[in-house]
């Protein structure tokens, strides 16, 4: 049985690359990369399945918010628009405010991990994703954003 696939998108090549390395060495799944918006959609129309019910092999994708051209949180717009919500996405950033948590959870992201990022985080997203938590990861996603909506009027 093949192993899911899990894709890395990130401009910044190393630690895309970083990523991809710690997700392989638990030898559980297979990883692409992606270094933009463009070569991760084009990775998705290439893992499309075509076995009655539609899909993608990718399963779950970890996606840097901050990118030239199509941004991550455009991508992750077209990704729902054209590859529906089944896919699993957890959010990689530097950068936080309440716009961009605002555009992440409308988009039912199971995870916002900050860089740089945390093995255990990454690793624990994993597990949890793939051992069918993933709405329990959007809600509780979506809470945090509540939390951080408060955190964000303290500080304005």
């Amino acid at each position: 049985m093949a192993k899911p696939v899990i894709m890395v998108v990130d401009d910044e090549v190393d630690l895309a690359n970083s990523i991809a390395e710690t997700i392989r060495e638990i030898n559980e799944y297979d990883v692409v990369t992606a270094y933009s918006a463009k070569e991760a959609l084009d990775q998705l129309s290439k893992h499309k399945t075509f076995l009655g019910l539609g899909g993608n092999k990718i399963r779950l994708i970890f996606l840097d918010i901050k990118m030239p051209g199509t941004d991550g949180l455009q991508l992750l717009e077209k990704i729902r628009k054209n590859f529906g919500e089944d896919i699993g996405i957890s959010m990689l950033t530097a950068y936080e405010d309440e716009e961009k948590w605002d555009r992440a959870t409308a988009g039912f992201v199971v995870n916002y991990i900050r860089k740089p990022f945390k093995k255990d985080d990454l690793l624990g997203t994993i597990r949890n994703f793939f051992a069918g938590k993933e709405t329990k990861m959007v809600l509780d996603t979506f809470e945090k954003h509540i939390e951080k909506k408060e955190e964000f009027k303290k500080r304005s």
